[in-house]
């Protein structure tokens, strides 16, 4: 019986903990069996969105290529885990409509916290 995949979309200041909570979900997702995959913000713009700025066109073209994959695997079973700063609505509504099976979670954390 093949699982049914989803997608978790953390969202958030930088340094906020994004990162770490995804890690840690994970590593209790996986526990219970289910097949996970963390899309890491700075991970994504080292290997799949290097060259990109952060202009508000380069951060959309960021969330979108890991909208993409997040729906690859979502449709095929995997829980994808996005972990990116993502800081405009339109794109991470972009997303959700790309991906279907999607929650988002905003992690709030003081600014002088993430400091």
């Amino acid at each position: 019986m093949r699982s049914k995949g989803f997608t978790l979309w953390f969202t958030g200041l930088s340094e906020a903990g994004k990162s770490t909570l995804a890690q840690a979900i994970a590593a209790q997702l996986k526990q219970a069996g289910c097949r996970v995959e963390i899309l890491d913000g700075d991970a994504v713009r080292t290997h799949l969105s290097k060259g990109l700025g952060f202009s508000r066109e380069d951060r959309d073209t960021n969330i979108k290529r890991i909208a993409y994959v997040c729906g690859l695997l979502t449709r095929n079973g995997v829980v994808s885990i996005s972990a990116a700063i993502a800081p405009y609505r339109e794109a991470r509504a972009w997303a959700r409509q790309e991906i279907g099976n999607f929650v988002e979670v905003y992690i709030k954390c003081p600014l002088e916290v993430c400091r």
